[in-house]
């Protein structure tokens, strides 16, 4: 049996991380648009504890889709990105900005949050935002390099609307959309590849 590709093992990796993090995506935005629209309402018909009801369901809601974040993006798409890294050294300095930009901009968000009472969590959140920037001009390299390496206009589009998303951030949702169906389409091609041939075995020389 011959053995697998890197290249692929990179891409399932970064693929089922991206797969989760459109996943906590959509249930983040449904989520919190339904709550929102109860919250509207209950405070419009009074009640405090349909209101105190309507907050708990937000956090309930956040907290489910940051744990389908993080394992999506802890435990799939950054392994997956830093072995790419490690496979070839052309993604290294994206893999450094998406690692600093997306896994500390996120624990500097927490952080952020939970001091949000005091002055310093406002400053944690602003620095977390500046992370994230930076996380997203590393995807922007990222996917530059994956449309010169596979020859994949996906990737191109998927870049662009990283960097874009700093000021809409829906448009990230969309790239990691395309992204998950790039990496699709080249796990699918790098599979379908022959291998190599062997290289011929040479006789000793009898000089």
């Amino acid at each position: 049996m011959g053995s697998v590709d890197p290249y692929v093992e990179a891409y399932k990796s970064m693929r089922e991380g991206a797969l989760y993090l459109f996943i906590a995506w959509i249930l983040i935005g449904v989520g919190l648009a339904s709550v929102i629209f109860s919250l509207v309402t209950t405070v419009f018909a009074g009640g405090f504890t349909a209101i105190i009801g309507a907050l708990i369901g937000i956090i309930i809601v956040l907290l489910i889709g940051a744990i389908i974040a993080l394992i999506g993006l802890w435990g799939k798409f950054l392994p997956g990105v830093r072995k790419l890294a490690s496979i070839n050294p052309d993604f290294s300095t994206a893999s450094t900005l998406i690692y600093i930009g997306f896994f500390w901009g996120f624990i500097v968000m927490l952080v952020g949050v939970a001091l949000l009472i005091v002055f310093i969590g406002v400053f944690l959140i602003i620095v977390a935002v500046i992370l994230g920037i930076l996380g997203d001009i590393g995807m922007l390299i990222m996917c530059l390099k994956l449309n010169d390496l596979e020859k994949n206009s996906l990737y191109l589009v998927a870049g662009i609307l990283f960097i874009l998303s700093i000021f809409l951030e829906i448009l990230g949702f969309i790239g990691w959309i395309l992204l998950y169906v790039a990496l699709g389409d080249s796990i699918n091609k790098r599979m379908r590849a022959p291998a190599p041939a062997p290289a011929p075995a040479t006789s000793p020389s009898l000089v």
